[in-house]
């Protein structure tokens, strides 16, 4: 069965398909068995989820994300939090703050590194991080698709952001000295005229993250993107596309539960499968052993 939860979760085949692959390889169960040992792995990882998000929210940065997901049929959210070692999921009917705390507690003091999701502002314990990346994909498309006598004002965007992303191989002088001058080009270029409606709302946009710009220069081990959250979105994202989402609440849960083990586990090089014999062979399931994690 630990197979079988492994197939699903991590790799994304239907129930239906790990149950043909199972038969094919000798070992005879149904869609409806390897579920229903899903579910009960799902609460026997209760002590386990619980832990790693501790973990996590004791991490001196956390970058999270979300994307659409489905629950019997009606829109949903899935939530990620993730570290260099962990990474926490939550599936949730919303979109807001509550569901993200879910996650990261709203009285969180580290680093959020994110997207510029408003949701995320309301993390007002915390130092933030906005990803540049998606900065730099917004700047791109504006260049192709803007008037040309429009794309000056990201181009300059877009350079101010590459030139931040190259001071990260300076020593920690270089850095500062970098934010302060490209952090004073940026507000002369705040107080500049943009005619053009998307340039008007880059630079709006631009001037509500000015304190999240450059966090990754000025806090050792901060990310300058989040792209830990999108690598643990990307495969949920290929999975839901496969099989839809979650039948019932129930399903959401356990989806959370699984996902966030067996991503642990292979960033910590951990070996999945046989840690999940080990907890169904466990006369009290706790914490997994096998993984490495703080107390929080």
């Amino acid at each position: 069965m630990a197979w079988g939860a492994w197939l699903h979760y991590s790799l994304g085949l239907s129930f239906g398909k790990c149950s043909q692959l199972l038969g094919r390889l000798g070992v005879g169960v149904s869609p409806g068995a390897i579920a229903s040992a899903s579910a009960s792995t799902g609460t026997d990882l209760v002590p386990t989820h619980n832990a790693i998000k501790a973990h996590v929210r004791s991490a001196p940065a956390v970058v999270m994300d979300e994307t659409g997901w489905r629950i019997a049929g009606g829109g949903a959210w899935l939530w990620v939090a993730a570290t260099d070692d962990a990474t926490v999921y939550d599936v949730a009917h919303d979109r807001d703050f509550d569901a993200a705390t879910n996650l990261v507690p709203a009285d969180y003091a580290g680093t959020v590194v994110r997207d510029g999701w408003v949701v995320y502002n309301s993390y007002k314990e915390a130092t933030h991080q906005t990803c540049i990346a998606h900065l730099l994909r917004r700047c791109h498309e504006m260049i192709e698709d803007s008037p040309a006598w429009a794309r000056g004002t990201p181009r300059q965007v877009r350079d101010l952001l590459l030139e931040a992303l190259d001071a990260r191989d300076l020593d920690a002088l270089g850095r500062a000295k970098a934010v302060a001058d490209i952090g004073e080009r940026f507000d002369l270029l705040f107080e500049q005229a943009h005619p053009h409606d998307a340039n008007r709302r880059l630079i709006k946009h631009l001037r509500h993250e000015r304190g999240a710009l450059f966090t990754f220069l000025t806090i050792d081990g901060v990310d300058a993107t989040n792209w830990r959250g999108e690598q643990g979105v990307r495969p949920a994202v290929v999975n839901r596309k496969v099989w839809g989402g979650n039948r019932s609440d129930a399903g959401a849960e356990t989806q959370g539960r699984l996902m966030t083990f067996l991503r642990t586990a292979h960033q910590q090089g951990a070996d999945a499968i046989a840690l999940l014999v080990d907890l169904a062979r466990a006369p009290d399931p706790g914490v997994v052993a096998g993984l490495t994690l703080r107390s929080g």
